[in-house]
């Protein structure tokens, strides 16, 4: 792993806590946050891949700069609504443009996806839509509590997808038409390559060298 030393006496030996590692260097340097890993809250989850710290990075970066664009990379199975969607949230009230960047993506991180400036892919990336997992449980009014909410969350999520442009691969049907489509596709993994989630409307394109590390002079 790449790492700067910190400043200090460079005759001296520096224990592993007194470098800078790379994701930090990036950050700095390039504006670029990595989400690894099972969208938790706090604190099941407090890194620096973690939501909860990527949106504290963006509140930051945004105070530091709100007009140099931010490379946010996610790389995440998915996992907790209340947590995603506040993550969403702050993405959308950045000043400074984000764009999101799929490595490897499914459930609620593909919502993440979109909520992107300009949403881009690697080009051997995997998306999956899927509706979060409910872990519906209880007796038969708690069953029907937590299934009415169920219903809600899906609502919410093809709501994201449709404002964010996503069309299903239906470029030239109704809205109402897409949100059918969604609806079902969402019910069951459905597994995308980058070029099918060009088409499927979830990405704009693919990232390029020149996105992570700027024009060649």
């Amino acid at each position: 792993m790449f790492r700067k030393p910190c400043p200090g006496d460079s005759r001296q030996h520096l224990s592993n806590e007194l470098f800078e590692f790379s994701q930090a260097y990036l950050t700095r340097t390039r504006r670029l946050l990595f989400l690894r890993g099972p969208i938790l809250s706090s604190p099941e989850r407090f890194d620096v891949f973690s939501p909860a710290a990527i949106g504290d990075d963006i509140m930051a970066m945004n105070i530091e700069d709100p007009v140099t664009p931010i490379y946010l990379i996610i790389e995440s199975p998915g996992g907790d609504i209340a947590s995603g969607f506040q993550l969403f949230d702050i993405i959308k009230l950045s000043r400074a443009p984000i764009i999101t960047v799929a490595a490897s993506c499914a459930s609620l991180a593909t919502v993440l996806i979109c909520a992107g400036t300009e949403r881009l892919a690697l080009p051997h990336s995997r998306l999956m839509l899927h509706l979060p997992s409910s872990g519906i449980k209880g007796d038969a009014e708690e069953i029907k509590i937590r299934s009415d909410l169920v219903q809600e969350i899906k609502a919410e999520m093809v709501d994201v997808y449709l404002k964010r442009g996503v069309t299903a691969g239906l470029k030239d049907k109704t809205e109402a038409q897409i949100r059918k489509q969604l609806l079902k596709d969402i019910d069951r993994e459905k597994w995308l390559t980058t070029k099918q989630a060009m088409e499927y409307g979830l990405i704009d394109r693919v990232v390029t060298s020149a996105d992570f590390f700027g024009a060649l002079p």
